[in-house]
């Protein structure tokens, strides 16, 4: 028996826009640089918020077979959830915790 989830099993257009908007947020109050997409090494996409010099990833957020992931600075797991606002919940405080990590890394 397979299990096939409701919904998309990969990001959507719509899905991008939505942690796009809510990435610019974070990019507005100053907690972080960007808000792009980007390709990881293994080809997946993910939607990243940068640092302020835009060179480190803060947190990123990802979707695969039909679930949301969220991620740390490390690609620690944050969050998961079938729906987009269960891992939109861990920031801003995603970002407050690791910026110093990555302001650091040099």
């Amino acid at each position: 028996m397979s299990v096939t989830p409701i919904g998309h099993a990969a990001f959507t257009k719509a899905d991008i826009a939505v942690l796009l908007a809510h990435g610019d947020k974070m990019v507005v109050q100053g907690l972080a640089g960007a808000c792009v997409p980007v390709e990881t090494e293994e080809g997946d996409l993910v939607v990243a918020l940068l640092d302020h010099n835009r060179h480190f990833i803060l947190c990123a957020f990802g979707k695969a077979s039909g679930w949301y992931y969220a991620y740390d600075a490390g690609w620690n797991q944050l969050a998961e959830g079938k729906m987009i606002e269960d891992v939109l919940g861990v920031l801003p405080e995603a970002l407050e915790g690791y910026w110093p990590v990555a302001a650091n890394a040099f």
